[in-house]
């Protein structure tokens, strides 16, 4: 995560703003699409067909969390800025709420203060950490718990996003609606999309992680960005 100073009347945040940067195939290029599905190899139960409208937008984030007003007390304005980050990493739009542990973000140097977002039901942790002051600045670091959340929306809609114009054959594994998995590790789920590869059609598997801006397919760099 990254490291956000304050200076006296200002206060310098760190937006995660909506969408992913995830990664296709490694190649750089764009694969033909597949007339028919791959006969070889295990295919995933979920059929990828269409575009998820239902994906976070920085229009509903900025309307849906404003940004606290500047006369705020500190900890108002970490607790947003914890919200904001688990509703971007979710990539679907949702309820939130947050607290802290004792109800205050401690500011003394070397103090770590936990808290919770609670998105959708589900309990996301977060932690916020002051360093020793550094003349007028007061750096502060917001962690992730090791765990965020996923939705079955936001992996499905993205691979979409990042996919379709490489194959017409898309799959995904059976995600729930919600859950918490690791953060920045491989969640153990997996999407395919359709290849052809010297005449012969197969399945290629991706990995799903999730990262500071969402989703991420683990496999190189996206052809939609090449």
């Amino acid at each position: 995560m990254r490291i956000v100073r304050t200076l006296p009347g200002i206060v310098l945040i760190a937006l995660v703003t909506a969408g992913c940067q995830g990664s296709g195939p490694d190649d750089g290029e764009s694969r033909p699409a597949d007339s028919a599905p791959p006969k070889n190899g295990k295919e995933l139960p979920v059929a990828i067909t269409v575009a998820e409208p239902g994906l976070l937008t920085v229009k509903w984030l900025l309307a849906a969390l404003p940004e606290p007003p500047d006369d705020a007390e500190f900890t108002e304005r970490a607790l947003w800025q914890m919200r904001k980050r688990t509703v971007a990493i979710a990539g679907i739009p949702g309820r939130t709420s947050a607290e802290c542990e004792g109800g205050k973000v401690s500011e003394e140097p070397g103090v770590t203060t936990r808290c919770t977002v609670t998105y959708e039901g589900l309990k996301v942790r977060w932690s916020i950490r002051f360093s020793e002051l550094a003349g007028d600045l007061k750096p502060y670091e917001i962690s992730s718990g090791g765990q965020v959340a996923l939705t079955a929306k936001s992996v499905y809609g993205e691979f979409w996003d990042e996919y379709s114009e490489v194959s017409e054959h898309l799959r995904c594994d059976k995600v729930p609606d919600l859950e918490l998995v690791a953060y920045e590790r491989d969640t153990g789920r997996r999407c395919q999309y359709a290849s052809s590869v010297d005449g012969a059609s197969r399945w290629i598997n991706v990995p799903v992680s999730v990262g500071e801006s969402g989703v991420v397919f683990v496999e190189g760099r996206s052809p939609k960005t090449s």
